[in-house]
């Protein structure tokens, strides 16, 4: 509220000129800070996820973007939210990743009966492929305990921004134990350095959604023949399929070694794929 005195007729009778300019001077700049707050402040509420940040800010309304201390708070929800509800299983160091090819999974006998602590399911391939057992595999899955991570099969062929967008829009971090994997086994028909750069650029947007670097994936063979002195600062889990663990012509090591594709798990009917984490790695160090 806001409260200021006119002069009356008969005060505006005696006032000379000037004194009757300073007058309606003074009146109009006390209307001046009179004007509603409500039109220079606003609140604001953002939320992010399960986390809520709500605060006043009182600026212009003609700001295009948030003040820098808006901008950080955001920041600090997101980060907070993205490693809140990150669980590591670390009794084992072993694993599994799994996909519709193994259909219905009872993941209380997968778990009653191996020695494994993380699993990777498939949830994404392409532009717009979306495992139909993936919802399903993430909440049984870390219901029993199990660390759980999510892959997308990655199409070179296909545009990366696309990719980008179905993987993110089904694997949200909230619902992430490990960091999500890159499965990278095909060149497809562009030219080595079209495959590298598309990829690259993929692989830095979901680092940058993500916060956490992915973790790749490829074979043996594929690593040596496209990917020897690419991605350096990235952990990458090898798959070959024998008894002697794979050794990369760069002499990069790797965190992870998908050692079958035969492998025998209780309450998964079929084969599946199993990987172990190598020498003084361990799992935090993919933990989302």
């Amino acid at each position: 509220m806001c409260l200021f005195a006119l002069a009356t007729p008969t005060q505006s009778k005696y006032m000379t000129g000037k004194n009757l300019i300073r007058t309606i001077g003074t009146v109009a700049l006390a209307a001046l800070f009179c004007v509603p707050q409500t039109s220079m402040a606003r609140k604001r509420d953002k939320r992010h996820g399960q986390g809520e940040v709500a605060y006043m800010a009182t600026e212009p309304d003609a700001l295009a973007t948030p003040a820098t201390s808006e901008r950080k708070m955001e920041h600090a929800a997101a980060v907070f939210i993205h490693t809140s509800n990150a669980r590591i299983n670390s009794k084992y160091k072993e694993g599994i990743d799994v996909s519709h090819y193994q259909g219905r999974i009872d993941w209380d006998e997968v778990v009653g009966s191996s020695a494994i602590s993380y699993v990777y399911l498939k949830a994404t391939e392409g532009a717009s492929l979306v495992d139909n057992t993936y919802a399903r595999n993430l909440a049984e899955a870390r219901r029993v305990g199990l660390s759980v991570g999510s892959y997308h099969f990655y199409r070179p062929n296909v545009d990366w921004r696309q990719q980008f967008n179905n993987l993110t829009s089904v694997v949200k971090m909230e619902e992430q134990d490990l960091v999500p994997i890159i499965d990278i086994e095909h060149r497809g028909s562009v030219s080595s350095a079209a495959f590298i750069a598309d990829l690259r650029a993929f692989i830095e947007k979901v680092t940058e959604h993500y916060g956490k670097k992915p973790l790749l994936y490829t074979y043996h063979n594929f690593y040596n023949r496209y990917l020897v002195g690419e991605f350096t600062d990235y952990h990458f889990m090898i798959a070959r399929y024998r008894s002697d663990s794979p050794t990369l012509n760069d002499g990069k090591d790797y965190i992870m070694w998908q050692y079958t594709s035969t492998g025998s798990i209780p309450g998964i009917r079929g084969n599946v794929d199993r990987s172990k984490i190598m020498g003084s790695y361990s799992l935090n160090q993919v933990m989302m």
